[in-house]
């Protein structure tokens, strides 16, 4: 028997106080200010309150307008400077103070971007919350160096992983799908890990010659590529600053053929 399930909407399942400011969590995409969603662009000139991190670009935090209160909450590798849960909490007092409060994420909230602990976090305690869908690099950091993630006759499907767990925990989990022909994966967070990440897949057998992509701060003036193979990562992630995907796969080969962004290249053996 199929069973019809209707969507239900939030409001019915969290009371929410009417003195409580609206927090909105904004996917800000990759960086380029054109590349935002008119609805991120207006919630960034509205809020009266701003929360951003490291990755937000210079030109999208030049949007926000001068009276709006600006907190910086970046957690940069290494030197996490606030920790998610006084993120949270700030969040939660602007809130109550009856402000809109925006909180800016690069690409998209729900993707590697913790925006689900935020909003749960939030709508438990009755604030209203807003998600913002942004342009996730996953997608289109490597259509910005004109390699696209599917393509009929290289691959037919792609997996999207990211190379660290909590607590900072390298992930080997996504290794296997390096052997999958006809596929396509993205890495996220993993330039810092190349030389882990070459290590692994070489002792799986997998095909040194693999075609690999690192497209670092894709969409922004200081946009670089690197075209290289699995034997080489670890050479080329040190010729890039993050934040950059590492494209693995036969698609890599449409570098050259397609429209991209792209102000540099470097190819690496």
């Amino acid at each position: 028997m199929t069973k019809i399930i209707h969507s239900t909407p939030a409001e019915t399942k969290y009371s929410f106080s009417a003195r409580k400011g609206n927090v909105y969590l904004v996917g800000c995409g990759l960086g380029e200010v054109e590349l935002l969603t008119l609805k991120a662009y207006r919630i960034i000139k509205d809020a009266q309150v701003v929360l951003y991190d490291n990755l937000i670009s210079k030109e999208i935090l030049d949007l926000i307008p001068p009276e709006t209160r600006k907190i910086y909450v970046g957690k940069p590798k290494n030197s996490h400077s606030i920790s998610q849960e006084r993120i949270n909490t700030l969040i939660a007092d602007y809130a109550d103070q009856g402000f809109s409060v925006a909180r800016l994420k690069s690409g998209d909230p729900y993707i590697f971007g913790r925006g689900a602990e935020e909003a749960l976090y939030l709508l438990e305690k009755g604030y209203r919350v807003d998600v913002i869908a942004g342009i996730s690099s996953c997608v289109s950091g490597s259509a910005c160096a004109g390699i696209p993630p599917t393509a009929r006759g290289y691959a037919a499907s792609f997996s999207v992983v990211s190379a660290h767990l909590k607590e900072g925990k390298v992930n080997t989990d996504w290794f296997p799908l390096l052997q999958l022909s006809n596929h396509t994966t993205v890495v996220l967070m993993g330039l810092s890990l190349a030389r882990q990440i070459k290590s692994a897949a070489l002792s799986l057998g997998i095909n040194r010659n693999l075609p690999v992509a690192i497209v670092s701060n894709a969409s922004r003036p200081e946009q670089k590529s690197i075209i290289t193979t699995l034997a080489g990562l670890d050479k080329a992630a040190k010729c890039v600053e993050g934040p950059a995907v590492i494209v693995f796969g036969e698609v890599v080969n449409f570098y050259g053929k397609l429209p991209q962004y792209q102000s540099q290249l470097l190819e690496v053996k």
